[in-house]
């Protein structure tokens, strides 16, 4: 037996409120930390967070992150538990021995950092995000397969998340 794959990292990030939609859904997002438009989480890629991720898929835009993204979203959006906390390359220096935050992102990625890390550090799970730049591409109402934002997008999810840091 080999050891087994490392789990790659999901970014989630919602796009859509709950008006009228079922509670059922609302209570899968507050399981998976996303109470509000425009928050991105990550997320371990399981079969439960993806089961969460596919219940909300009317809601919520979803895909496997790379280091470049990971590395800008921790840099410009990461916040500390504390205001007065600094998150900078020396933050990442005395925390994780990583130089900068794309060292730390593709050490995220490689999974020699876990993301239970990060949040015993000190960083929030989630992250606020603007609408993105240039607005939406396709229409917010329909699944990326049909020609919309919304469900999983794969590696397309870096392009949005970056017009959105």
């Amino acid at each position: 037996m080999g050891e087994p794959a490392k789990a790659s990292l999901v970014l989630a990030v919602r796009l859509r409120g709950t008006v009228g939609d079922s509670p059922d859904v609302e209570k899968t997002l507050e399981s998976l930390a996303l109470l509000r438009t425009f928050q991105a989480r990550l997320l371990k890629n399981t079969p439960s967070n993806a089961g969460m991720l596919r219940k909300a898929k009317n809601l919520v835009a979803w895909g496997e992150v790379d280091p470049a993204t990971l590395g800008a979203l921790l840099a410009k959006r990461a916040e500390g538990e504390q205001r007065s906390m600094v998150l900078d390359e020396e933050f990442v220096k005395n925390r994780f021995g990583r130089k900068t935050f794309g060292d730390l992102a593709e050490s995220i990625i490689a999974g020699d950092i876990s993301l239970e890390d990060l949040w015993r550090a000190g960083l929030k799970p989630k992250f606020r995000l603007h609408p993105p730049r240039g607005g939406f591409k396709r229409s917010t109402r329909r699944a990326f397969t049909d020609g919309g934002e919304l469900g999983y997008r794969g590696p397309n999810i870096n392009s949005l998340a970056l017009r959105m840091i």
